[in-house]
Parts: C-alpha cells; structure tokens; sequence
C-alpha cells in the first residue's frame, strides 16, 4: 500500500512551509513534513556553498545582478537521496508532504517512482513582488534568490494543481490541496 505524497514546489519564499504545515494540522491522515532545507541543514555550517556541494554565484539578469545557486555533484547525490527517501517512505504506507524546490528531471524522478494516484504535484507561488517581501522580512534568504529562480523553475512541469498563497490562508490553501487528495 502506497502512502500519499504532497510535492510543493516553488521558489524560495513562495509558501511552502507554511502550506506544510497547514497540510499537516488539517489532515486526518499524519503526513511527515520532508524539507529540501532540512536535508540541506545535515551539512556542517559554511559547507553548503561549496561548489561540490551547492555553487553559489551571482548571475547579470535585466533585473540586475542575483544570486543562482546550483547542485554540485555531492549537492545532487544529497538530494537525489532526499527523493528516494520519499519514494521508498511512501513505498512503505507513509504519506508525506514534500517541500521542494525542483526543476523538470528531478520531478521526473518523483513522478516515475510514485504512483500517480497516491501524489499530487502542487505548484506554490504567489506574485514576485509578494515573494520578494517575504524574502527580505524573513532575514534568513539570499534577496534575489526567488526572483532568479522565477525565471526557470517551473519550465516543462506538469503540476496536477496550482496554489497561490497571495490568494487565501494557509488553512483554506491546504484544505484545497487535500481535496485533491480525496480527503
């Protein structure tokens, strides 16, 4: 028996934590919250922008200079482990809500190892200026970050439905992503 899984992709800012959280709360199932930032956190600190791990660079954009960050060889071995997990949990009856910030081969990989029937793919943003605000009032984020990711992320993936988390709380959010789910 496969458990259910919840992908929320987006960029950094846009949502997703919360809208995990809110899953978690309104659920009758226990899905396990599975971070891409926890997963990151296993490294020591200041080994995460090693470019073997994750390279950070500063890219000229018609917005200016920001930061794009990509997956080293070992950046992409942590991750790809990340996503087996999910698989191989979910595999086992788990159900999971996933938060993620990936492109189209990694939710390829997500897609080809679970059962569609049991996993949604959610889109999560929110408009740029929204998302740029959170990012500064957060103090944690690179600014600039989810403006640079904006321009690609979402490229040749097919999400099973989108969030806007401008649009309505967390708590009706999250009870829209679950109807999907049947429950």
């Amino acid at each position: 028996m496969s458990g259910k899984v919840i992908i929320l992709n987006g960029v950094s800012s846009a949502g997703k934590s919360t809208l995990a959280r809110a899953i978690q709360q309104q659920s009758s199932a226990t899905f396990l919250h599975v971070e891409m930032d926890a997963f990151i956190a296993f490294l020591p600190n200041g080994h995460e922008f090693r470019p073997d791990w994750f390279k950070l660079e500063t890219i000229a954009t018609e917005f200016g200079e920001l930061p794009r960050i990509s997956n080293g060889p070992r950046g992409a071995a942590l991750l790809g482990v990340m996503r087996t997990f999910v698989i191989d949990a979910a595999g086992k009856g788990l159900d999971l809500v996933v938060d993620e910030v990936c492109h189209a081969p990694e939710a390829n990989q997500y897609r080809s190892g679970l059962p569609a029937s049991h996993s949604r793919f959610v889109k999560v943003s929110a408009p740029i200026e929204i998302i740029e605000k959170r990012e500064k009032a957060r103090g944690d984020r690179l600014i600039g970050l989810a403006r640079e990711q904006s321009a690609h992320l979402h490229e040749g993936i097919d999400y099973d439905i989108e969030i806007d988390t401008s649009t309505a709380s967390p708590s009706e959010l999250a009870a829209q992503v679950l109807r999907t789910m049947g429950g």
